[in-house]
């Protein structure tokens, strides 16, 4: 007889209670802003001290599945199921610059050329006249002559947002918010500012919106993959060595 068991694994008491009050806000039985018992309450039900009940609320918290508030009136409220807690795990690498411009990069030729695609396929006539409106407040940005990124940048992160958005998927949308919302750190770091590069990234981003608005999908992408590839390729040029170094570092221990 060949019996394939498999050894039981201890698990801590707080896990209990966060396993169950997460299985019952993503069954629906906990709906989104309803109210928990109070830590009393879950006490005496879980047949459980009040710290375990706490330590359990605080891994809830965390991964953006409650929201707990203090006072005479506070308590936990079910905030449901969501891309909270990855965008936030997110946006600390991108921010504090742990992850490779080769791996950014790679992500967002992932992402991004499928958004792009996406939107040509499926875009309608109000979201690409907002994609336009974008492009347009680029274009009155340009004509006052500026001289650094700042504003470019946030406009620029607006039109991949909205792009992200036109693909109709939480997941890809969720992801590039969170990626273009931290990236500023890197342009700002890596890709010094001059009026050549500000008319090529806007010639770019005309090309996208113009391949999206005819329902071009293979040129939607492929104007998407050059524009990534380019400026991802201009920072790498101006990353010094140990720089790339630290970071590849960084992302490799994360990985594990």
């Amino acid at each position: 007889m060949n019996l394939n068991f498999t050894k039981l694994v201890p698990v801590k008491s707080y896990e209990h209670v966060v396993e169950q009050i997460q299985n019952a806000i993503c069954e629906g039985t906990l709906k989104q802003g309803e109210r928990l018992p109070s830590e009393m309450k879950l006490k005496e039900m879980f047949s459980t001290s009040r710290g375990t009940v706490r330590e359990a609320l605080r891994v809830l918290e965390q991964k953006g599945l409650v929201g707990i508030s203090t006072g005479v009136k506070g308590g936990a409220t079910v905030k449901g199921a969501n891309t909270e807690a990855m965008s936030d795990s997110m946006a600390l690498l991108i921010r504090h610059q742990k992850v490779s411009l080769e791996h950014l990069a790679e992500f967002r030729e992932f992402l991004e050329v499928y958004a792009a695609e996406k939107a040509a396929e499926i875009g309608d006539g109000m979201e690409i006249a907002g994609l336009k409106g974008i492009i347009s407040q680029i274009q009155a940005l340009i004509e006052t002559d500026p001289q650094d990124w700042g504003e470019f940048h946030r406009l620029d992160a607006l039109f991949h947002q909205k792009l992200a958005a036109m693909a109709e998927n939480p997941l890809i949308e969720a992801n590039l918010v969170t990626v273009h919302d931290n990236i500023q750190g890197y342009f700002h770091k890596y890709l010094p500012f001059s009026r050549e590069l500000l008319h090529e990234d806007f010639e770019h981003l005309c090309e996208i919106a113009a391949a999206v608005e005819r329902g071009d999908r293979a040129a939607a992408g492929r104007s998407a993959r050059q524009h990534i590839v380019r400026f991802s390729g201009l920072m790498k040029a101006n990353m010094p060595e140990n720089d790339e170094a630290d970071t590849e570092v960084t992302y490799s221990l994360s990985e594990r």
